[in-house]
């Protein structure tokens, strides 16, 4: 009787251990996964942050319309749809009408540590005939492609189902002689490593998307992108973009 006992402890016993060590590997798989993923899964607030390629001093390309001003109305537009929706958290890297270098702009971006970096800025192009819009994705070597080009290729799609043409890629840049270097752009399906410089904005330890939407000089474009309603549509589809690339539905 007491051996029977003693069998149908161990028994109990056995099982109690192995449920333990299913909930520890279950715990663990979970913690494992929060820390790859940065505990953003699906619900997770995404933290996006907005980026002005210029503002103060730094006024940008001069033209039909001022490109500080066209893409601070852009990101002012957006960071209203982004803050009427609970699902994401929007930051800035600098406010309105203020100059940043680069450098200062890349560490807020480090230090404030966004899920996406979104930054505008305007062209204009070799004439004003240029009007393609063009959107970059961190290049294939670095370690936040993935999620940028996720964004990137949204952008895209968004715009073109919106009836717009916009090329998707890379930036890259190689110097000539002093002060002198030359542009590559790469098709976004080019994974190629050029091991060349990129957009300094993209030595952010964070995805980030630049995008140059219209050309300054070009009369159509400032008309069609350079008023209040034209600000409100390029922000409404930016923030389709962003809903759609986190399916945050």
């Amino acid at each position: 009787m007491a051996k029977r006992r003693s069998r149908k402890l161990r028994r109990q016993t056995t099982r109690l251990a192995m449920i333990i060590m299913v909930l520890l590997v279950l715990i663990i798989g979970l913690a494992v996964y929060q820390l790859v993923s940065g505990g953003r899964g699906k619900g997770s607030v995404i933290t996006v942050m907005l980026d002005n390629a210029h503002g103060g001093d730094n006024s940008g390309y001069q033209g039909i319309i001022s490109e500080d001003e066209y893409n601070e109305h852009v990101i002012d537009e957006l960071q209203v749809l982004l803050e009427n929706d609970d699902r994401f958290r929007v930051m800035r890297t600098h406010e309105d009408g203020q100059a940043m270098a680069v450098s200062t702009r890349v560490e807020v971006i480090d230090e404030a540590e966004p899920d996406i970096v979104l930054s505008v800025r305007c062209h204009n192009g070799d004439s004003p005939n240029f009007t393609t819009m063009l959107v970059f994705a961190n290049p294939p070597a670095s370690k936040y492609h993935e999620d940028s080009e996720a964004l990137a290729t949204t952008i895209t799609e968004v715009y073109t189902d919106a009836g717009y043409a916009p090329q998707c890629g890379y930036y890259y840049y190689h110097p000539i002689k002093t002060g002198y270097y030359q542009e590559h752009l790469v098709p976004i399906d080019d994974k190629t490593d050029y091991e060349e410089e990129s957009w300094d904005l993209m030595n952010a330890k964070a995805p980030v998307v630049i995008v140059s939407q219209i050309n300054v000089n070009n009369e159509e474009e400032a008309a069609a992108w350079g008023t209040e309603e034209g600000w409100k549509k390029a922000a409404d589809l930016y923030y389709r973009a962003l809903v759609n690339c986190y399916k945050a539905d």
